[in-house]
């Protein structure tokens, strides 16, 4: 099929959806069946401030009626950064134009109680009154137009800074030099403790259908060998230590260990002299030398693992028919072999009803150019070229070399539906049929000051080999706010067809 003749069939989903069997798009989204049988997922993240912009009812109907969506995932909590974005970086076609220079939002988007959070001196702050939308109840709102179209609604959090916990300070990491940060420490029995009152209030507060939380940090290990930032590598605080040592590892050659490698890395990205042994092989003389490093970074993967079992646990406890998961950002689904090797989606499974994972086949190219080819030249992978390492990354995560980008076409290109394909059937393999696997398909994502567009043709075919692959539903990303509206067609073109 050409471009021309797809934009037109999918400017007529609307119409031609209530054609075929008498139904919409919405209708073929939630009559079509998942692998593991039962009603196929169609989520979609969006923020609250855009329902409320937008205006709730027209919202729904518009996301219905073009992309099948039968779940809406809303932000209760802006807990990762500000909620708004330039105007220009938003979708201009939803009837609603673009808010400009647009005042502070809000973070937090519920009420909460304090008789829920009697076990940790965490609270969460509430916002401030003057603020737009602050009045409003989001999710009180929400819910009667949502069931009335079929529709569920999920809570969900981004796990980030501490601007709006009271008494953060006492629960942040500690780095290797002693040194107290700005993110909290999954061992902290305070931080474990706001978590599980956060969700208890939550589901006690409202009759919500399910919940995603994610956390977009990376372990010790590749912080420090694909860093963002100059931060040393962490946590050695007091609760860490006697995890530590209860575990059965040195802390204190832990540390060193660290410390050795962040000085070393820290030192080839600022043009030291390189070993004459190498590189690479001067990063693996040092986890040799200190075994302990990798025992660390794994500790810190079973004790982020805990802390979102708690919250699974308690989440049950007050709705048992609750579906609850977890958002694996576009590092660990697609780049961080350190994060897939540590446990597989089967070892997640008992405190997982559902992994919905990053497969933003768009804006990937640009990432993996410069999130992952440019940092690992310049830290570990030094001794090899741009094209020797991207290479590398193709094997190593079994992507088609011959159906992706090269270096010089990744910022322009991006990668191909077919690596949606391929990231949804090795997820759907390593969780063994033991949860189910939600595709984050991603379009009009920004990158840098501009968005990357959204090509209609390849989300659609995105959509379907994502399905192809044994996917039990998908969630449309990154927010609502950003998608144009012939690309939210092309989702529901793919669904009507595949019904079909």
């Amino acid at each position: 099929m050409n471009r021309r003749r797809f934009l037109e069939r999918i400017a007529a989903v609307p119409v031609a959806s209530v054609a075929l069997a008498g139904g919409s798009v919405e209708s073929h989204a939630q009559g079509g069946s998942s692998p593991g049988g039962g009603r196929r997922f169609v989520g979609i993240q969006m923020g609250p401030h855009t329902l409320l912009d937008e205006g709730i009812e027209p919202c729904f109907d518009l996301i219905q009626r073009t992309a099948g969506v039968n779940a809406v995932l809303t932000y209760s909590h802006a807990f990762h950064g500000d909620l708004r974005k330039p105007a220009r970086l938003l979708a201009a076609d939803h009837g609603k134009p673009p808010r400009e220079n647009r005042p502070p939002l809000p973070s937090v988007w519920v009420r909460h109680h304090d008789r829920y959070f009697t076990d940790t001196t965490l609270r969460v702050k509430p916002p401030d009154p003057a603020l737009e939308y602050a009045g409003r109840d989001v999710f009180a709102e929400m819910l009667a137009p949502a069931r009335r179209r079929g529709m569920k609604v999920y809570a969900r959090i981004l796990e980030g800074s501490g601007a709006s916990i009271t008494n953060f300070s006492s629960v942040v990491t500690v780095d290797v030099y002693g040194k107290p940060t700005r993110i909290g420490c999954w061992n902290n029995p305070q931080y474990r403790a706001f978590w599980r009152a956060v969700v208890e209030d939550l589901f006690r507060s409202y009759d919500l259908d399910g919940f995603q939380w994610g956390a977009e940090r990376m372990g010790p290990l590749m912080n420090v060998i694909l860093p963002w930032n100059d931060g040393a590598p962490t946590c050695f605080c007091e609760y860490c230590r006697a995890r530590g040592r209860a575990k059965g590892i040195d802390v204190e050659r832990a540390r060193t260990g660290f410390e050795e490698l962040y000085v070393y890395v820290r030192g080839l990205m600022s043009g030291k002299p390189r070993l004459a042994d190498g590189v690479f092989t001067g990063f693996v003389r040092i986890l040799l030398r200190y075994p302990e490093v990798l025992a660390w970074e794994y500790q810190y993967r079973l004790s982020r693992e805990e802390v979102m079992r708690s919250m699974y646990e308690k989440i049950k406890s007050v709705k048992p028919s609750a579906e609850v998961g977890w958002h694996v950002d576009h590092q660990p689904s697609s780049w961080d072999l350190v994060y897939r090797a540590e446990l597989s989606y089967e070892d997640m499974a008992p405190y997982s009803d559902f992994i919905k994972f990053i497969a933003y086949h768009d804006v990937l190219g640009p990432r993996i150019r410069w999130w992952y080819l440019d940092r690992f030249q310049k830290t570990i992978l030094g001794e090899l070229s741009l094209d020797e390492s991207l290479n590398l990354y193709y094997n190593l995560f079994g992507y088609d070399k011959n159906a992706e980008p090269a270096v010089d076409e990744l910022e322009a290109k991006g990668l191909s539906p077919d690596y949606v394909y391929r990231e949804t059937k090795r997820s759907v393999a390593s969780a063994a049929g033991k949860t189910k696997i939600y595709t984050g398909i991603g379009f009009d994502v920004p990158w840098g000051s501009n968005t990357i567009p959204g090509d209609p043709d390849e989300i659609s075919s995105a959509v379907t080999r994502a399905f192809d692959a044994g996917a039990s539903g998908i969630v449309i990303s990154r927010e609502y706010e950003e998608m144009r509206l012939r690309n939210l067609q092309a989702v529901g073109a793919a669904l009507t067809a595949r019904a079909g």
